[in-house]
């Protein structure tokens, strides 16, 4: 029995653990296939692009831009002359550069001369590749298709100037294709290249430092213009570089930071240094960064198979960040490392744990909720509840004031009676006294036969408890009379309600067995509020209260309900006495009665005497059910009198003592 209650709790708790760990990961599935994921991913090759873009290495690559300076020198408009470009291969094979990668794209007929003129320069001995193109042709008349479009020079070698975009139009992919304009020009000059392997991502460099760049003034005249030996074995890009015009401006990952735009020919030049460097961006296969969050996220939900919100949030946040740091130095060394499948497997299980505990503790709440509403009234729960002050459910010392309240002749009268009778009369007896209870903000603890107990100060804080539970006992009585007149020609109209209040220290809470537990107090509290109940019997009254509650009450309350002094007395199963008080509608008696109290307790006999005839006087007309105690308390006064009299009649040294009480 013992191991299988074990295995019951171990499956507790990692039950918990196990729907974490699954409701993530599939809801991490959801989210791969859902259009919010390649944004997100794409947006983190940006940023990693823009953040740890270095300096470009050298790789003796050149860019002559035809540039805004150089329109303004030439006084021209493009496209130029090819004359101009023919000038611009003779001036490079004679600097001796080591070949020529134009992206311009020479596919019409400009003039015969300088046609004519830019054949004989590509016959020289500079290896020189001109731009092609696959262009999609939109058509009412004609489907869409692709045209290839090459220049007018077919015995020239030629190069795809076209740069891979993603559908956000950002240029992030590697042109890795053959044809590809940078190796036809670095396989046309002899250069070694690293082919960028399927999946790569092109190394974007740091604005900031340039690639080498020249004006294309400044390489029509070298000598003039450009140090010595500045075009020597370098592959120069020759294209239109106006950001001003926007002409051949492509979007970059560099667009998180600015607009990102750049010239392609300055894109060519980039995939060219990370061909002849092996500076690509290499993917990693996809199935290392989606195990990593499985077993990221699985660890996690281990560390935190106890929840708290708070080591949880901070452990993930320590996870994220190192799966961050990770896949910047994954990405500065060369390695496409997503972090995102382990930074939103993270989040997810995090969602999924604040979740799991949200509902957890509103169905806490909610239990808590109706478990309270059946002691203490539903506005004082709803109170509770949205102070986020739902007691523990271990039990709590506290200061209550606690009620009992019992039918006198209950079991003789009920035996009168049929069952059914018997059981309408207890409910509307406990109906009303539910409602008197909850009307005064206290919480009732139980039903015992057909008594009531209830108690003030928990779960809710209440300073007024002692005179919110003396107006319940008082209203309770006036209740009884209600039922008493229902009740009129059965044997339940002489019934008395008889009440007992006792405030004191108590333990209170959930308390019980795993099987059964109950919201209720216990201690001698308790059991002093039961005896007072019963001590009602001896004296005559319907509601007793220690000297305890009187204290608890203050001066304000008793001035507006004075509380006559009954006796000193030891309750049933007590050793230590205690004064006793019932309320009283008239106020020079209360203070008849507590002048008596006084002088009994010093001892001055002749003035407690006259004060036991100035009781039987006022209650006989004021207070007739309290006449009796008078008689009671002057016949002991006058034994202590005769046990030890004094010449002056005053004994102050002669104790008052308790009054045991009769045990039935």
């Amino acid at each position: 029995m013992a191991r299988r209650s074990r295995l019951i709790a171990v499956q507790d708790a990692w039950r918990p653990w196990a729907l974490r760990v699954l409701g993530s990961l599939v809801l991490l599935a959801l989210f791969r296939v859902s259009p919010l994921w390649m944004p997100v991913l794409r947006l983190e090759q940006d940023l990693w692009s823009s953040l740890t873009a270095p300096a470009p290495p050298y790789a003796g690559v050149l860019i002559v831009g035809i540039d805004e300076p150089s329109l303004a020198a030439l006084k021209l408009a493009p496209p130029l002359p090819r004359r101009l470009h023919a000038q611009l291969v003779d001036a490079l094979s004679e600097a001796g550069a080591a070949g020529l990668g134009v992206d311009l794209l020479l596919s019409a007929v400009q003039n015969a001369e300088d046609d004519a003129a830019l054949a004989r320069a590509l016959q020289g001995r500079l290896p020189v590749v001109l731009a092609s193109a696959d262009v999609v042709v939109r058509s009412s008349q004609v489907a869409q298709y692709q045209q290839h479009v090459a220049s007018i020079y077919p015995q020239a070698r030629h190069g795809s100037v076209a740069m891979p975009l993603d559908n956000d139009g950002v240029v992030r992919a590697a042109p890795g294709e053959e044809g590809a304009l940078w190796r036809q020009l670095a396989l046309a000059a002899g250069r070694a290249i690293v082919v960028p392997p399927p999946g790569a991502l092109l190394r974007h460099y740091a604005p900031e430092v340039a690639l080498p760049y020249v004006h294309f003034t400044q390489a029509l005249e070298p000598s003039r213009f450009l140090p010595e030996g500045a075009l020597r074995n370098k592959l120069v890009l020759l294209g239109q570089h106006t950001p001003v015009g926007g002409v051949d401006q492509l979007r970059t990952p560099w667009r998180v930071l600015g607009d990102g735009l750049q010239s392609g020919v300055m894109l060519h030049a980039t995939a060219l240094v990370n061909g002849l460097a092996g500076d690509w961006i290499v993917p990693v296969p996809p199935v290392v960064p989606w195990g990593q969050a499985v077993l990221v996220v699985g660890g996690v939900a281990v560390l935190t198979r106890r929840w708290r919100g708070g080591y949880a949030s901070l452990l993930t946040l320590a996870f994220v960040l190192g799966a961050l740091l990770a896949s910047v130095i994954a990405y500065v060394q060369g390695l496409w490392w997503s972090a995102l499948p382990t930074v939103a497997g993270l989040a997810l299980h995090l969602q999924m744990g604040a979740a799991h505990s949200y509902w957890r503790e509103r169905q806490r709440r909610q239990q808590l909720h109706r478990h309270f509403s059946l002691y203490v009234p539903p506005a004082v729960v709803d109170a509770m509840v949205a102070a986020g002050g739902l007691p523990a459910v271990q039990g709590e010392r506290r200061v209550l004031t606690l009620l009992f309240a019992d039918l006198a002749g209950f079991t003789a009268a009920s035996e009168q009676l049929a069952p059914p009778s018997v059981a309408q009369a207890l409910n509307a007896y406990f109906t009303r006294m539910t409602h008197t209870v909850h009307l005064h903000g206290g919480t009732l603890d139980k039903f015992i036969g057909d008594a009531v107990m209830a108690f003030w100060n928990a779960p809710m804080a209440e300073p007024a408890h002692a005179a919110r539970a003396l107006a319940c006992a008082q209203d309770m009585q006036r209740d009884m009379q209600a039922l008493r007149s229902q009740w009129q020609g059965t044997p339940f109209a002489a019934l008395q309600l008889r009440i007992g209040l006792h405030t004191g220290e108590a333990s209170v809470g959930h308390l019980g067995s795993q099987e059964r537990f109950t919201y209720t107090a216990v201690g001698d509290a308790v059991n002093t509020a039961a005896r007072l109940e019963a001590a009602n019997k001896d004296f005559g009254t319907d509601i007793l209260l220690s000297e305890a509650t009187c204290r608890a009450l203050g001066a304000d309350t008793v001035a507006l309900q004075p509380l006559a002094w009954l006796d000193f007395v030891v309750l049933a199963g007590r050793q230590a006495g205690i004064d006793v008080y019932t309320p009283c509608a008239d106020a020079a008696l209360a203070a008849i009665s507590q002048t008596l109290r006084d002088h009994a307790r010093a001892g001055r006999w002749p003035q407690a005497l006259q004060c036991c005839a100035d009781w039987r006087l006022r209650a006989a007309n004021h207070a007739p059910s309290l006449q009796c105690q008078a008689d009671r308390l002057e016949a002991r006064i006058r034994a202590l009198m005769l046990e030890r009299p004094s010449s002056g009649g005053d004994v102050p040294n002669m104790r008052f003592s308790a009054r045991a009480l009769n045990k039935s």
